[in-house]
Order: C-alpha cells, then structure tokens, then sequence
C-alpha cells in the first residue's frame, strides 16, 4: 500500500506487554514477541506513528536496540497529557464517587 499510495500507517497496539505476564508464555514466545515488533515498527518507512499502551517500560523487555526508536511516558508520574488522555476526567469521575 506505501508503494502504491505514499501513505504510512499509525498503529496503535493496546496492552502490548500482555504477553510479559501472562505465564503460558514461554521465554522463547516472548523473544519472538520482541523481534516481530522490531521487524513490524523499527526504521520502517510505512511508519508514521506507533502508539503503544502498557504498564511495563520497553526498554526492560529489549536488549539494545530492538525496540530504542521510543519515547516512554509515565502517565502515573507525568501530568503533562492528562487532558488529551481523559485522565483528569477519571480522576474527577473517582473523586465524586468517594464523595459523602
């Protein structure tokens, strides 16, 4: 589609680290994992954007530099995307609840 269109992609990949804690993984499953990310994102030019959700940091998962081509957020600990990711609203959404 690149070669025909120009167009590149944005994938966004909910929980991507599922696979990291769950325990019918095995090790291997996981390296796997971790090569057909690198082979599907890393210098791609189809590219545009990869969005990927998580509890887990990439880098603790990649060895070098399968997967160094991303900024990591920490939403817990950074308050600079609250609005564009509702988390402000959830937060309100919580408080009120525990409200007498």
């Amino acid at each position: 589609m690149l070669q025909a269109t120009g167009d590149s992609f944005i994938f966004i990949l909910d929980e991507w680290d599922s696979i990291f804690y769950e325990n019918y993984i095995t090790s291997e499953d996981k390296i796997h994992f971790m090569k057909f990310l690198k082979a599907l994102l890393k210098d791609k030019p189809y590219v545009d954007l990869a969005y990927m959700t998580g509890v887990l940091p990439i880098a603790k998962y990649s060895s070098g530099s399968e997967l160094n081509v991303f900024w990591e957020y920490n939403f817990m600990n950074d308050r600079t995307f609250e609005e564009q990711f509702g988390l402000t609203g959830i937060v309100r959404i919580i408080g009120q609840r525990q409200a007498p």
